[in-house]
This record gives structure tokens, sequence and C-alpha cells, in this order.
């Protein structure tokens, strides 16, 4: 197998208290651990197809996690486990709050504090172009609440002192630099200077449908569980002409958590250095355009839940080599579902990635450039070159864990459908008897690799998927196959092309039959259907670049500029 530089083709979390055995990316990855015991809400989530099966057991189980709450200790809702009867089989942890039912942003923001600062716009308009510093445990440097406008222009904004409470700091966003809370409260970042060397000091921090503007300002933060950007419970980031650089542990710079945020991210320079520290991790809505990142502590990108993350004329480096904070495999980007609570809020009925017009560069030795567990996920590449060793690590995988009681060992894989469109792609695609990938190679599209199958050793009778690989291959595209390989399904519309690394034509046999007779050794086996017309599937909404993204009309308003851009 070739080295996988490759080159597209032009054209185009702190926990909530409570008891939980589980370990979510945002505790072990992305926000740290030791942050005491929480309760377990959180899920997995079946994918469109099975939907109104699901919505009639969601019912049931949120009458089941009302009676668990007992158990539980009261506060949060509980969770319940609904049976799934499809042909994957896979539990279904629906938490006492109906997961998955709304849009994004459906948890409720429930701080019951009082938050305090150096500089505060409560219910006013203020304005500063000063030197403001926070040294208090717990203190923001400023704060906008109570539909309060806080405009800071050409301002330097520090601060100190660790957090006494990280699910404050992670979740609510005390300690941090700057605080947005409140829907009609906002901050207004200009031509400024933030810096922390505090533990849980956020950079920008919106909560509680708050709204932060921020322009042509540095972020730096130095301690753990210190993003750069950071919105939780619905509030919203519009960014743009940053620069920002995280250097602990658990600290992203683009990040979004419990409740649900959005951030969209114009023209910016982020750095990260920590374990655990992703350049963007959402579980939430994260949208990034002409964006240059690198991480040297962590890998690219982390997702949880059923969540958005939309990259665009971007170049985004992982400089790790293997596996980061609690990570089963080594991987350039993970989406994943835990049973946190961090991810009950949802963008969809399924995890979308998508990435146009960019470079994904990793550095793993092993694992695999795209890891999927425990998850629905649908993934879209366009003219993306996807550098990483394709020799050393696999291109897709989709797998259960038995790491960090992400969901039930023998019934946590993932279902997952990628598709590159003016793509091209290099390394093998695994899945395991547990998890189904869907593979779409579709508007002049190529894939160089074969497809691994694997056993999963905890699967039991009906958690087996029946398709756990499909390849669908239309008229423009090519699958150049690297070794005799055995898929469940294949469908090549009239004119695609499955051909060896020498463009001969390989053998592909179908149900212990013959279909196309190559000139090639190579030979593809087909344990399911064979068929040279593509499902609908293969070219629905599932497999398009977004159209719908995040309004940044405010803030090119505010910053007079032209930001909107699109996939």
């Amino acid at each position: 197998m070739t080295k996988g530089t490759i080159m597209g083709i032009r054209n185009t979390s702190g926990k909530r208290r409570g008891v939980t055995t589980s370990t979510s990316f945002r505790e072990s990855h992305e926000d740290g651990t030791g942050r005491g015991t929480r309760r377990n809400h959180s899920a997995r989530s079946a994918r469109t197809a099975r939907t109104a099966q699901v919505t009639t057991g969601k019912l049931a189980a949120m009458a089941a996690g009302a009676a668990l709450i007992i158990g539980f200790g009261g506060g949060a809702a509980g969770t319940a486990l609904l049976r799934n009867t499809s042909a994957r089989g896979n539990d279904i942890i629906v938490s006492g709050q109906a997961a998955g039912m709304g849009g994004a942003n459906t948890m409720t923001y429930d701080y019951s504090g009082t938050y305090t600062a150096a500089l505060t716009a409560d219910g006013e308009e203020v304005a500063s172009s000063d030197t403001t510093a926070a040294t208090d445990a717990d203190q923001n440097a400023a704060l906008a609440q109570n539909g309060g406008t806080l405009t800071l222009t050409g301002a330097t904004l520090t601060k100190s002192g660790d957090s006494d409470n990280a699910d404050n700091n992670n979740f609510y966003g005390t300690n941090s630099v700057s605080l947005t809370v409140g829907e009609k409260s906002k901050t207004v970042i200009d031509g400024s200077k933030l810096t922390a060397d505090s533990s849980g000091s956020n950079g920008v921090f919106a909560t509680d449908s708050g709204t932060a503007l921020v322009h042509g300002t540095t972020i730096s933060t130095t301690g753990d569980n210190s993003r750069a950007l950071d919105a939780t419970y619905s509030g919203t980031i519009l960014a743009g002409e940053v620069t920002a650089d995280t250097q602990g542990d658990h600290s992203a710079t683009v990040a979004t958590d419990r409740g649900g945020g959005s951030i969209s991210l114009n023209d910016a320079d982020l750095k990260t250095a920590g374990s655990g520290s992703p350049l963007l991790y959402s579980t939430g809505d994260v949208q990034v355009t002409n964006v240059t990142g690198t991480s040297t502590g962590s890998q690219i990108a982390g997702m949880e839940g059923l969540n958005t993350i939309l990259i665009k004329d971007s170049t985004l480096t992982s400089t790790v080599t293997g596996k980061t904070a609690s990570d089963p495999v080594a991987n350039g980007v993970i989406i994943y579902q835990s049973t946190s609570g961090d991810a009950e809020s949802t963008t969809g009925e399924h995890a979308t990635f998508q990435a146009a017009d960019s470079t994904l560069k990793s550095s793993i030795e092993s694992g695999s450039m795209f890891y999927f567990t425990n998850t629905t996920a649908d993934v879209v590449l366009s003219n993306t070159t996807l550098d990483f060793d394709s020799s050393k690590a696999a291109l897709i995988t989709a797998a259960g864990n038995d790491a960090n009681n992400w969901g039930s060992a023998g019934s946590n894989g993932a279902t997952v459908t990628f598709t590159g469109r003016n793509q091209t792609l290099a390394g093998t695609v695994s899945a395991d008897t547990i998890s189904s990938v869907t593979l779409n190679l579709l508007d002049g599209s190529t894939w160089t690799g074969d497809a691994s199958i694997t056993e999963n050793a905890n699967a039991s009778d009906g958690t087996t998927s029946d398709a756990p690989i499909t390849v669908n291959v239309d008229g423009s595209s090519t699958w150049v196959v690297t070794d005799s390989t055995t898929v469940s399904a294949l469908n090549v519309a009239n004119g695609g092309k499955v051909v060896d690394a020498d463009g001969n034509t390989v053998t592909i046999k179908a149900n212990g039959k013959t279909v196309v007779k190559g000139d090639s050794d190579v030979t593809v086996t087909v344990t399911g259907d064979y068929a040279t017309t593509l499902p609908d599937t293969a070219t629905g909404d599932d497999t398009t670049l977004a159209t719908d993204l995040i309004d940044r009309s405010s803030y090119d308003t505010q910053f007079t500029t032209s930001t909107t851009w699109t996939m």
C-alpha cells in the first residue's frame, strides 16, 4: 500500500455531578478528569431509517428514565435501555430527556449561581479599551449578562486564579476571560488581547443563548481545561481574524459542550499543545473556513453525539503519532457517543462531518484516519487532501469498543455513510461485525485500497450487521483495489471502474458466481448483492455538502466585513 499523501482533484467536560461509570471525550480527551462523579444521561441514537421504530421506543424509555431518577439520587433525568431489534441490534440508551427528538441546543440551562467579573455589563451598554485583570478564583475578567452589551476595542484582558469548580467552568463559563450569558446579552471584542494562565479559564465563552462577536483578536491560555472559543447551552460565537493558542490539557481551540452551542469561525490561526486538545471539538455546531491549525498533543477533531463539524478552505494538522488521552486507537478524527450527558443536544439524526477544498494531515503511525464507535455518522469529503501514511493507518475504522464505557461492548458499533465527491481516497476501510460502513464514490472520485471485515468477539445474537461494508461507485468514479478483498455489497454504475493498480479490470464474484470476469489477478468477493445501478441512498441528502450554515450577518454588520461562505 502506498503512502497516503492524497491530493484532491481541483474542481471545486467536568460533567454534571451524579453517578456514572462512563468516560466521555470531553472528560478524558478535551475536558479532563477529576471533577467528581456524574449522572449518566446520554446516548446512542439510531439512524434515520429506524426513526419511526426508535421514536416509539423513546416514549417508553422516557417513562422508564423518570423512574430511574430515584436510583440516581434525583436531580437530572435518568436513563433507560431501549433494545434495538433491527439487523444491527445495537442497544440505544435513551435519556429521560428525549435524546435526538429536537434540534440543536435542546438541553436547559440550569446554573443557579451568580457570576462575578472585573468588568461587567449588567443589563446596560458598557465599552472599554482598557487593561482589565481578574485574579480571583471563579471570577471573570469581562461579563455581559441580563441583556447587557459589552464592547471591547483594543482592550487587554488577563485572567489568573485557578478554578474552584470545574463543572461551573466547563458548562457555565465561570473563571473565563470573557463570558456572555443570556439570550439578549452580547459581547463585542475587536482588536483585543485575551490571556489566561489559570486552570479552567476559557478565553471567550458564550452560554444560555448569549452571543459573542470576536474580530481581529488574540487568545492565549496556558492552563488545563482552558479553551479559546467555547459555547454551551445555545450560546453562539461568531469570530474572524483570530489567533488562538492553548497549551493545557483538555483545551480545544474551538469547542461546544453541554446543551449545545454554535461557533462559526472565519480566517484563523489555531494551535493546541495539550493532551486531549483537538483543534475542533463539537457537541453542537462547529463551522470553520480559511483556518490553519496545528495540534501537537491531540487529534485534528473530535465530535460526540449527533452533531456537526463543517470545514472549508482550511489546513488542519495533527503531529501526534499514537493514541491521545483514552482513545481506543490512534486517529486523526474521532466521532463517537459516550454516556456522559455532554451530547444530549443534537443537530440531526446523525453526526455530520464535512470537509471541502481543505487539507487534513495526521502523523499517526497506527489506528485510523477516521475512527467511529458507538454512533451514527455521515461524512462528506470534497476535493480535500488527506495526508497520512495509509500503509500504517486505515482510512476508515467503524467498530465497537470496550474502553471508557462508550456503550455496551458487543453492541456499540457504528453506522457510517462516507462519501467522496471529486475526492481522492487511499487506505483500508475496516468495519467489525456489529458496524457498517457505506462508501460512496461520486463525481469523479477514486479510492485506492481494500476492505477489512473483522469479527467482534463480544457480539451476540441480534447484534451483528447484515452488511458491514458496502461500496457504491458511480459512473465517473474508480475503485483501485490493492489486494483481493471481500465486501458485503457492491454497486457499480455504468462507466464506473473497479480495477487493480495497473488499471486492469478485477474479477468480481457475488454469491459464488463470477459476475465480472476481469484480466487481473485481484478478485473482489461480494457476500451479498451486486448491482450495476446505485441505490437512491448513495446520492441522497446525506451524501451532499451542507447548504444551511450559521448566519454570520450580525458579525458582518458589526465589523463591516463580508464573511458569508458556503461549503
